[in-house]
C-alpha cells in the first residue's frame, strides 16, 4: 500500500512539475498562481525512498530496467540494491546470428541478436557481464574482445601474438576447434567497467601461467615461474582488490600438506596487483570402488577435485567440486608377452560424474591462511562451474542453502570417434548432500557448445 501511494505521489508531482513548467511560458501569471495555491506539494519525483524505488525496480522487465537505469543518478542507485541477475548461456553454434540466455529467475528465454563482427566467432568464457569474443581461425589472425551482449559493445585486447614464444608453447590443436578454444580455458575480469577493468587469462597446456592485461594495453604481461613443477592453476577471482588463484598438485604425496598461502606483486604499466595463491585442497584419493569380474569396468570414488572461489557476504569461499569416474579399460594390450604381469591396459572411455562438494571459508591472518568448514549458507544459492562463480539471495525462485553447479567436458579430446559432451549439472544441497540433475549431457559434432553462468551488468558503460 506504501509503495503504491508513493508511486501515485511521484506521478502526482512529475504532471505537476510538466504543468507549471509549460505554464511558465504563458503570460497569464495569476492563474498559475491560483491554481497551485490549493495543492500539496510533495517531494521530487527522482527522490523516491530507497525502499521503495527498489521494490518498483525488482517487478520491471530487463527492458524497463535499461530505462530505468538511464532516468537520474538517484533511480540508478536502487540497482546496487536488487537481486543479482543469473543467467545460463546456452549452447552457441557458430553459424547462429544470435545468443539465447535461460533467466534463472524469471523463469525466461532471452535472445540477444549479434552484430556481424561477432558472428562467426568464439566464446571462451565470461566475466562480470562481459563474454570473452575470439574471432579468426589462424594464431597469426585471432582478435579478442569483451563483448556484452545487451549493448552489444566490443572491447578489443591485445592479441594473443604479443605473448612471447607464443606459437612455439601454444602448439595445441583439434580439428573443427577454434585455435582459441584450444588454449583458452579460464578468463576472470577485476571490474564490471571495461574502461578500467584489469582482464586475467590462463590456458589448457601451459596451465602453469598467467596472462593479464588492461583493455588499453598493446601486450598481455605474463606470469610465470612462481609455481613449482607439480603445482598448475586452478579457478581465480577478484576480492578486494587483489587477485586469488587457487593452485593444485598433480602429486598425490601432498596429500596432507597444511593450506599454504603466498603474496606476489604484479606490475601493470602504472598499476600493481597483489596475486595470492591459495593451495588449500589436496589431490584426489583415487580409490577403486567397485570393478566388474574381469576389472574392465572400474568405478574410482574421489578421482578428482576442482575449487571454485565464490565471494559470499563480504567473505571469499572455496567450493570444492568432488568428482567419481567410470572407466572401461581395453582387454586387448593385456597378454603376457606384454611383460607385464598386471597388463597395461588402454581406456577405451571415462566420464566423471559429481559426487559431492565442500565449502570452506578462506582468511588470511598475518599472511597466514586460515580455513573453516561451512555445512550451511543460509538463504543463499551458490553457483559455480564455468562461467561466473557467485552467491545470490532473495530469489524466490531459486532453491536455498544449495550449490548449483555446471561442467561440461568434451570427451573427444580423448578419443576423437566419441564426440560426447558430458554435462555434468545439477543442484547440490547442504543439508542431506543429495543432487537433483537437472540438464543432459549431449552428442554433438560441434565443439566448444559449452553453457555458462552469466550474471548480466545493466549498468555497464563504455568509455570512449
Amino acid at each position: 500500500m506504501r509503495m503504491i501511494k508513493y508511486m501515485f505521489l511521484a506521478y502526482k508531482t512529475l504532471a505537476f512539475n510538466l504543468l507549471r513548467g509549460c505554464c511558465s511560458f504563458s503570460k497569464t501569471r495569476p492563474l498559475l498562481k491560483s491554481s497551485t495555491s490549493k495543492m500539496t506539494v510533495h517531494g521530487p519525483w527522482n527522490q523516491l525512498p530507497n525502499d521503495i524505488g527498489s521494490s518498483i525496480f525488482e517487478r520491471l522487465d530487463l527492458e524497463d530496467r535499461l530505462r530505468f537505469d538511464l532516468v537520474c543518478k538517484q533511480w540508478r542507485s536502487n540497482i546496487k540494491r536488487t537481486p543479482q541477475l543469473l543467467w545460463l548461456m546456452l549452447p552457441y553454434d557458430r553459424n547462429s546470428q544470435y545468443l539465447s540466455f535461460f533467466d534463472m529467475c524469471e523463469g525466461k528465454i532471452r535472445k540477444f541478436n549479434l552484430p556481424g563482427s561477432a558472428q562467426g566467432g568464439w566464446f571462451s568464457g565470461c566475466s562480470k557481464g562481459w563474454l570473452f569474443l575470439v574471432t579468426g581461425m589462424d594464431v597469426d589472425d585471432l582478435r579478442i574482445f569483451l563483448f556484452d551482449p545487451i549493448s552489444r559493445s566490443q572491447i578489443p585486447l591485445p592479441p594473443l601474438s604479443t605473448i612471447s614464444s607464443f606459437k612455439h608453447s601454444f602448439t595445441a590443436r583439434h580439428p573443427g576447434w577454434n585455435p582459441a578454444a584450444c588454449i583458452i580455458n579460464g578468463v576472470e575480469i577485476s571490474s564490471s567497467d571495461a574502461s578500467q577493468c584489469i582482464v586475467v587469462v590462463k590456458f589448457s597446456i601451459n596451465n602453469r601461467i598467467l596472462a593479464l592485461c588492461r583493455p588499453q594495453d598493446e601486450r598481455w604481461t605474463i606470469v610465470e615461474g612462481l609455481l613449482g613443477d607439480e603445482y598448475y592453476y586452478g579457478n581465480f577471482s577478484f576480492f578486494d582488490g587483489d587477485l586469488y588463484a587457487c593452485i593444485l598438485s598433480s602429486d598425490e604425496e601432498n596429500n596432507n600438506q597444511d593450506p599454504c598461502f603466498q603474496t606476489h606483486s604484479i606490475t601493470l604499466g602504472s598499476q600493481r596487483v597483489n596475486l595470492k595463491l591459495i593451495s588449500s585442497t589436496p589431490p584426489p584419493t583415487n580409490l577403486i570402488f567397485a570393478a566388474d569380474a574381469d576389472e574392465s569396468i572400474l568405478y574410482y570414488k574421489d578421482s578428482f577435485r576442482w575449487p571454485y572461489l565464490v565471494e559470499s557476504n563480504g567473505q571469499l569461499l572455496v567450493v570444492t567440486q568432488i568428482y567419481d569416474r567410470i572407466m572401461d579399460l581395453d582387454d586387448s594390450d593385456s597378454d603376457s608377452d606384454n611383460g607385464n604381469d598386471n597388463g597395461d591396459r588402454t581406456s577405451l572411455f571415462m566420464y566423471f560424474q559429481a559426487a559431492t562438494f565442500q565449502v570452506k571459508k578462506i582468511q588470511t591472518i598475518d599472511d597466514t591462511l586460515h580455513t573453516t568448514v561451512l555445512t550451511d549458507v543460509g538463504n543463499q544459492s551458490l553457483f559455480v562451474g564455468a562461467g561466473d562463480c557467485l552467491a545470490v539471495k532473495n530469489c524466490d525462485k531459486l532453491d536455498k542453502n544449495c550449490i548449483y553447479f555446471l561442467h561440461d567436458m568434451d570427451y573427444s579430446l580423448h578419443k576423437q570417434d566419441y564426440p560426447l559432451i558430458s554435462r555434468e549439472a545439477g543442484v547440490y544441497y547442504l543439508e542431506d548432500g543429495s543432487i537433483q540433475r537437472c540438464l543432459p549431457s549431449i552428442t554433438t559434432h560441434n565443439h566448444c557448445l559449452y553453457m555458462y553462468w552469466f550474471s548480466p551488468n545493466i549498468k555497464s558503460r563504455v568509455l570512449g
